[in-house]
């Protein structure tokens, strides 16, 4: 008997599942090639973006407030004391009214003036002659000046003398900007001082003028040399006597001139006197010992 062959009976799930391996061979398909898409649009917008950026001018992504921020500070010089303290009484007496602007800007006054035109310290610029009202003799702010803490007990003035104290420091050790530009000079607004006019670089900080400096008045007021030949066609000379004689002074205010022939003669009181003659005595002008010669009375 011939075998017989075995035939199995065909599965009804194979052709699905070759249907589902199709279609996921499919899917894969279209999600690579989107892939890919999405690869290449990112590569060439990347390429573009980078071709702008390189066109446009590089912002800083943070800009700080101040320009000097982020930079290493610099070490605060060493403060005198003694200095310290007349600085602070000076801006104390002469511009507390003013508050902290006011009394920094004069303080940078004070400190600009630190040199051989008005003193190598804030001791001998302070109290230089007539150069600070604060410390001239009658001013009623000189007491302030001279004795603050006898005055700056509470209050506006304890609060005002502390800040001064404390611009004086930050001045006098180099942590304070200048609000005057390096000022040498000011006066109140209240007044008009006669060197103003001479004044360079006025500025109005509260109720203060200040100037960058002031010209030298000695300079304005030197007299000009004329030149002679310049004046006269010929010189005259000096001892030449004038047409109508020297001068003999004044009567009543109107100058007297002597005759010219007096000109170079020696005066009365240089002749020589004869004393005995002197004392002869006379009448109308003729002496006595002749009158009787003659047998006149």
């Amino acid at each position: 008997m011939a075998p017989h062959l075995l035939v199995r009976p065909a599965n009804k799930s194979t052709p699905r599942l070759a249907q589902s391996i199709s279609r996921a061979l499919r899917a894969a398909g279209a999600a690579s090639v989107l892939t890919m898409a999405v690869l290449v649009n990112a590569a060439l917008m990347s390429d573009a973006f980078a071709r702008v950026s390189a066109d446009q001018p590089q912002i800083a992504s943070f800009v700080p407030a101040d320009p000097q921020e982020g930079a290493p500070a610099e070490a605060p010089a060493a403060v005198d004391e003694q200095e310290a303290r007349y600085l602070a009484a000076t801006i104390w007496a002469e511009a507390r009214s003013e508050g902290e602007e006011g009394m920094r800007a004069v303080a940078h006054v004070i400190a600009n003036r630190r040199g051989e035109r008005f003193g190598a310290s804030i001791e001998s610029v302070v109290l230089s002659p007539y150069q600070f009202s604060a410390w001239n003799r009658g001013d009623p702010n000189r007491r302030l000046a001279m004795h603050p803490e006898r005055y700056a007990t509470r209050g506006v003035n304890l609060e005002t003398w502390e800040t001064a104290q404390r611009i004086a420091r930050e001045v006098l050790a180099g942590q304070s900007a200048d609000p005057t530009g390096g000022a040498l000079f000011y006066h109140t607004t209240a007044i008009r001082p006669y060197w103003a006019r001479y004044g360079q670089g006025r500025q109005v900080i509260g109720a203060h003028a200040f100037y960058a400096d002031v010209l030298d008045r000695t300079q304005r007021r030197a007299p000009q040399v004329t030149q002679v030949a310049q004046t006269f066609d010929t010189p005259i000379p000096i001892d030449a006597p004038a047409a109508q004689g020297p001068r003999a002074g004044r009567v009543n205010g109107v100058i007297q001139h002597a005759p010219a022939s007096a000109a170079h003669q020696a005066l009365p009181s240089e002749t020589v006197i004869d004393a005995n003659a002197a004392a002869t005595p006379t009448i109308n002008g003729v002496p006595i010992t002749q009158l009787r010669a003659t047998g006149q009375p």
